[in-house]
């Protein structure tokens, strides 16, 4: 052979090593970028997932928030209506303290309480009550002090201080104890269904 026969040889052989190591470091240094691109893209793929996540739950949690304010919001206007119902009876109950009934109930209550008590009494009753009051104790015999309170829209309590006691025939009691017991009717009467929900 000759020289530049083997120097051709040579050069081929060295060209086909660097080729060889080349492609050899370019597949290397394509499997490190593609390792890399794929930590890359499951880093970014869990950011990503994780502020989705949390944006889900803020949004959950103002839902949330929402809805609670929604009911409070809608039961205070229930509870504003329903005040409003009640303050109207309330206006109205000289309807009530005006009848004939109203006066019978009392000299019932009144006859019962005082005739067969054995202490001392006190009628607390409103001003418009007082001449009533006295009138029936005068009418039966009775024995009882009065005593005003313009705080009851009607009835009677009745004290009896030597033992402490405190019988409540007041229509403040009454009308209270009724409405709460017909409330949730007047509320579905109102607002329809459930409560209006």
């Amino acid at each position: 052979m000759e020289l530049n026969d083997l120097l051709d040889y040579a050069i081929k052989k060295v060209m086909e090593d660097i080729r060889e190591n080349l492609e050899q470091a370019l597949a290397e240094a394509n499997k490190i970028i593609e390792n890399k691109y794929s930590d890359i893209l499951s880093d970014y793929d869990k950011k990503i997932r994780d502020l989705i996540s949390k944006r889900k739950e803020q949004i959950e949690g103002e839902k949330a928030k929402l809805d609670v304010e929604n009911k409070r919001a809608i039961l205070n206007e229930e509870n504003y209506w329903l005040q409003k119902v009640y303050d109207e009876v309330v206006k109205n109950i000289n309807v009530v303290t005006s009848s004939k009934e109203y006066a019978e109930g009392l000299q019932s209550i009144i006859k019962k309480e005082i005739s067969s008590s054995t202490t001392k009494a006190k009628i607390i009753c409103n001003k418009s009550d007082e001449e009533l009051v006295k009138k029936i104790l005068k009418d039966n015999k009775l024995s009882a002090d009065v005593e005003e309170d313009n705080s009851l829209l009607g009835g009677i309590k009745i004290y009896y201080p030597d033992v402490g006691l405190v019988r409540d025939y007041s229509l403040n009691l009454i009308l209270s104890q009724v409405f709460e017991s017909v409330k949730p009717k007047v509320a579905e009467i109102l607002f329809g269904g459930e409560n209006g929900r």
